[in-house]
Parts: C-alpha cells; structure tokens; sequence
C-alpha cells in the first residue's frame, strides 16, 4: 500500500501535464468554429466576384470553368453560412445551374463541373427546404434548378461502376482526386433524389433506378474506405493538392450519410489527418510524393489545399480567403480530428527522430477513362498483390527527407498517378519553406513520368535519372534561396547550413554546373509560375546518381565536423554499382545499370513489407484493417472492419 502511494505521488506531476496537455490541445480543436467564422465574416457584405469562364485547356473540350464555378459557391455559401443576401445567394447558384444547363458539355469536362457539385449538394442539405442548418435559406426553385444539372452528370453512372468486390474496388476511371469526386456526386445525387417526386421515375442510362444506385453507392463508400486502410491511402502520394481534394466530398459522407457510411468517413479522415500530421513540419508537407506537377516541387502554398486545412484545425499557418471555394465542405463539417492526431501535428518537437514506412499502390493495368468515364472505357485496375512501391521518410524536429522507392520498371508497368512527377528531397524548419530537391526536371516544365528511381537510410538518399521514363529532361538539384548559407565548394561536395541543420550534395560522376538563370514553368491551364528564388544544380552526366545527406546540428555540433565526418567516407564504383557509406554509418548500394533492386547495409530494398503503415505515430498490417495512432500516453484504434474506433489513455 505504502509503495502504491509513493508512486502514485511520482506520477501525479505526469498525469497533471498530461490533463494540461490535453486541455491544450481540446481548446485548439475547439476553435475552429471561430477560426471558420471570421473567414466568412471577412467576406460579409461582398458582392459577387465571379472568375472569369477560361477557354478550353485543351482542343475538343469545353470551357474551363472551374474557378468560375469556384467564387459562385463561395459567395453563396457565405451568404447562406451568415444568413445575409439570400436572394443573391439563391440567383448566384441558379446563375451556375443554368450555366450548365446550356452548356451540358461542360457537365462531363473533368476540370470544372464535378469539382463544385459535392458543395451545391452540401449547400441544399444545410438550407435547402429540409436543410439541416437553417432550412429554407435556399428557395425552394434554386434546390430544384441547382439539382438538375448534377442529374445530367449523375445519370451516366452504371451499376457495375460501384462493385466492391476486392479487385474492383481498387479500379478507377480518371485519377484518384477525379474518380473520388465522381463517386462522391454519384452517391450524393442518389442519396438526395430517392425521395424527390420529380425523380422518383426516372432511370439511369443503364437502366438502374435511383433506389438501387442509392444502395450500391452506400455499399461502395464504406467498402473504398476500408480497402485504402487495408492497402494504402493515396496512390497520388501526398500530393498536396490532389489529397486535399480526394477528401473534400467525404466531409458529405461523415454529415449526411447513414451510419455506416459516416462511420467509414469518419475513421479514413482520422487516418489521413494522422498520415498528413506525421510527415510534415508547421504544416509544410515532407516525404516522398508524386503528382507534385511544375513549380509545386519548390513551394507549398499556404492559403488552399492542406495548408487550409491545417489552419482550421489546428491553427497552423497562414489564414486562407473565401476566394477560393474548395474547402467549404470542411468548413461546415461536424468533423474534428481526434486529439491524438492534434498532438502529432502541433508536437514537431516531442515527436522526435523516427523513420516512417509506408506501402503505396503504384502497379496497375493502365486504363483509359478521360475525359469522360463510360461502360465502354477501360478503368486503371491496381494490382492488390503488391503496389511496388515503399514510401520512406526520416523525420526529426529539424528536417525531414523522404522519397518513393520504387524498383527501375518500365513505365507501362505503373498507373500514371504513381509514376507522374515524383518527388523527393528534404525540407526544413524555420521559415519560408527551406528545401532541398533532387529531382528530374520535365522537358516541358509541367510534368514527366517514372523519372528517377532512389534508395535512402535515415538522413542519406541516393537517386539516379531512369532510362524508362517519358517526359524527363536533366537531372537536377534545387536549393532555396532562403533558409540556407551560402554554399561550401569542397573536396566535389557542396555543404549548406540551415537554421537547425547541415547538408550536403555529392555528384559522384562527372560533376555539375550551376543553373545560371531562374526556372519558369508553364502551368497545365496556361500561364507562367516562376519557381521560388534558389539555385539549381545540374548534373553533367545524365544518369549520374546524386547524393543528398542531412543532419541535425545538435547530432555533429558544427559545419567543420560535418564536413570532417562526410570527408572520411568518398563514394565507391564498382563496375555499375555504386556504395557508399552515409554520414550515419550505414552502406548504400545502387546499381546504375537499374539490373539489381538497391540495398540497405546489404539487404535488398523491401518493397512489400508486412506492414502497410509502419512509424511511431500510425502502425498496421497490411490488409488488416485495423490502424492504432499513437502518441505518448494517448492511442486510437481505428477498426474499419468494423467501422469503430476506440480511445485509450495510459495511466
């Protein structure tokens, strides 16, 4: 008894911080309502700015309208959200509706209809006639008009389209954010219109009626969220834009959906939130990607996608406008990451050093489903034997570096989202989003296919420009102009200082050169995007690999240590195959003539591991379906088998 009260007293001070913590961490969770408020509130009053109708991106398509639909939906949804200018709310979405009507082209483009429709079906739940918050905000003719052209969409839609059995589950017509945004508006309009008298005859193209694709759609929703647990969650890797994307309809899914449907929601936005929070330092994404298309793999924006999204929730960055019209489903969701998610993104400090393994699905049968997904079209149909590809990152309060490793395959071998415009490199702390990226520029500056292949132990990667790509031109290294010293020329390294780190570049063969004028890239719907100010470093030798290492300043102390410790270890080529010993004492091998799988201190690169999440922070067996989050005392388990989720604190 008396050892009982002994210790009890030693953990009282723990068990207080952690009350206090936790505290914390509930009241930045709760201020997201306010946070939401005063960006609406900022746009009280406004009249209707409406973005420009852009012509076609490219020849035989329709109008771009995406963003004109964009500032349509967030004019009104403000106006909604605030009760002011309903009848200008209600003209602005019958105004976009009929856009539509007398442009039905302009439905079934990929880049401008169905990136709004999830938001015009969330706008009639909340203040439409049966409108959940604040109904009859939106007239009775506006729910009507505004729903009309999301059946022209809709109605294209075939049953076997929504199959969940274990292989089709993992088909998808377009790319990933694409296909998650038809099948959120395909589930939504059913779930709406089976009610509706002036839908309650009417038949898909197929034949199906509204009442059994509102059935298979609920069974497809809860069925797509437990497959990405069990086998990967994005295969357009922790692409900034396209993930924030993805899950922009499954906000409706958690809201407006039966049980299971919101349940499944619920626990895939925990899981993303927890994949996001790990890999990323005061919400600048790090860890290796793809789809990171153009200049977006020298920044990341700070006012929309997940940098949005970071500051609702969390407080984190920069305060996004209304302008942009994205994010109103997470705006005026009832969903909130749970508090262990919280910790792990505010807490950069006390997660510490950690390595991250992550499995992605990147092997597939390659379809053809763009512009417009029919029947008749060919799905992307994922391999679910083995996606070919580890995620690996080295995480510490100071920097992280990350990179898609991934076996020298023809390119024909991967879906287009996994292998267009990877990424990798390293970013840093301190402000103005310091990074390091070895990466192959495309020729035409926006996007290239299966450009490099890599192999990386805790703060030291390796990569080398692949044979088997399309669209890649020069291997380069990219340094930002802020954040770093000036470069340190020695012994064929050049060595920058970071707020909080050391790096070095070794280019083992053939040397490189500077890139004396600045990049520019040309993005995919017109116009220039300059490239952040920084130095480019290219290599002279095409398929020369290139070394990228990184170290904390508080495990080597000063530069002249850190150069002393890397000169002591000089890359060695035998034949084809290079080695070399890293700054952190292990043995990398690459052979430059793609035949052997790289290796790690003699042991080839896994790329099918027997866990599909492996880090600290999330942790589960691929296939399972069953994910634990932790950190510290705290732990969720995230049961998508059966659709639970259950909170433990250690005492």
């Amino acid at each position: 008894m008396k050892h009982s009260f002994i210790l009890i007293l030693f953990l009282l001070p723990f068990y207080s911080q952690s009350n206090e913590k936790a505290k914390t961490l509930q009241s930045i969770l709760d201020g997201f309502k306010q946070r939401v408020e005063e960006v609406f509130k900022a746009e009280s009053g406004r009249p209707l700015k409406r973005a420009s109708k852009k012509p076609p991106i490219k020849k035989l398509r329709s109008a771009y309208t995406r963003a004109y639909s964009y500032s349509i939906i967030a004019f009104a949804s403000r106006c909604y959200y605030l009760g002011e200018d309903l009848k200008k709310a209600d003209a602005a979405i019958a105004e976009n509706a009929q856009y539509y009507l007398d442009n039905p082209d302009g439905i079934h483009d990929r880049d401008s209809f169905h990136w709004h429709a999830e938001i015009t079906m969330r706008l009639i739940e909340m203040y439409g006639s049966k409108g959940t918050h604040h109904a009859g905000r939106m007239s009775p003719e506006t729910e009507k008009l505004a729903l009309e052209p999301i059946w022209q969409y809709a109605s294209k839609a075939w049953l076997k389209k929504a199959a969940t059995d274990e292989q089709s589950i993992w088909h998808q017509y377009g790319s990933e954010n694409h296909h998650a945004m038809d099948f959120t508006i395909n589930w939504h309009f059913a779930k709406l219109a089976k009610d509706r008298p002036e839908y309650k005859n009417r038949k898909y193209e197929d034949g199906s009626s509204i009442e059994q694709q509102c059935k298979a759609w609920n069974k497809y929703v809860v069925a797509y969220c437990q497959s990405r647990a069990k086998k990967s969650l994005c295969n357009e890797m922790r692409s900034d834009g396209y993930n924030s994307t993805l899950i922009k309809g499954f906000y409706n899914f958690y809201d407006f959906g039966s049980p299971e449907v919101k349940a499944a929601a619920g626990l895939f936005l925990d899981l993303y939130f927890a994949y996001w929070a790990e890999e990323q330092i005061d919400g600048h994404m790090g860890g290796g990607a793809s789809r990171i298309k153009g200049s977006n793999a020298f920044k990341q924006g700070r006012v929309s996608k997940n940098s949005a999204l970071a500051w609702f929730y969390f407080g984190m960055g920069k305060k996004p406008t209304m302008v942009f019209g994205h994010d109103i489903g997470a705006m005026t969701s009832s969903y909130r990451p749970p508090l262990v998610v919280a910790d792990i993104a505010l807490d950069v400090k006390g997660r510490g050093n950690y390595e991250v393994r992550q499995r992605a699905q990147g092997l597939a049968e390659r379809g053809n489903s763009f512009p417009v997904a029919t029947a008749k079209q060919a799905p992307t149909k994922f391999r679910i034997d083995g996606g070919g590809i580890l995620r690996y990152s080295y995480c510490t309060p100071d920097f992280i570096i990350g990179t898609p490793m991934v076996e020298a395959r023809p390119l024909d071998k991967w879906a287009g989202v996994s292998s267009q415009s990877r990424w990798q490199g390293a970013i840093f702390s301190g402000p103005d989003d310091p990074r390091i990226v070895p990466i192959v520029r495309p020729k035409d500056n926006q996007v290239c296919f299966n450009s490099f292949w890599s192999v990386q132990s805790k703060g030291s990667l390796i990569s080398q420009k692949l044979k088997t790509h399309k669209g890649a031109a020069e291997m380069m290294v990219f340094i930002s102009e802020k954040g770093f010293s000036d470069p340190i020329e020695k012994d064929n390294m050049v060595f920058f200082e970071a707020q909080n780190s050391f790096a070095v570049i070794r280019v083992p063969i053939g040397g490189y050169k500077w890139q004396e004028k600045s990049l520019s890239y040309t993005a995919v719907t017109g116009g220039t995007r300059k490239v952040p100010p920084g130095k480019s470093m290219l290599l002279n030798k095409e398929f020369s690999p290139v070394i990228l290492e990184v170290m904390s300043k508080s495990k080597i102390g000063t530069m002249e240590a850190f150069q002393k410790k890397l000169q002591a270890s000089k890359p060695e080529i035998k034949g084809k195959v290079l080695a070399y010993k890293t700054i952190y004492g292990d043995i990398l091998s690459l052979d430059m003539s793609y035949k052997k799988v790289p290796s790690i201190n003699g042991t080839p690169v896994n790329y099918t591991p027997k866990k599909v999440y492996d880090s600290p922070f999330i942790q589960s067996l691929y296939d399972s379906g069953v994910v634990t989050i932790q950190k510290g005392n705290r732990s969720r388990i995230l049961d998508f088998n059966n659709l639970t989720a259950t909170d433990k604190v250690k005492e």
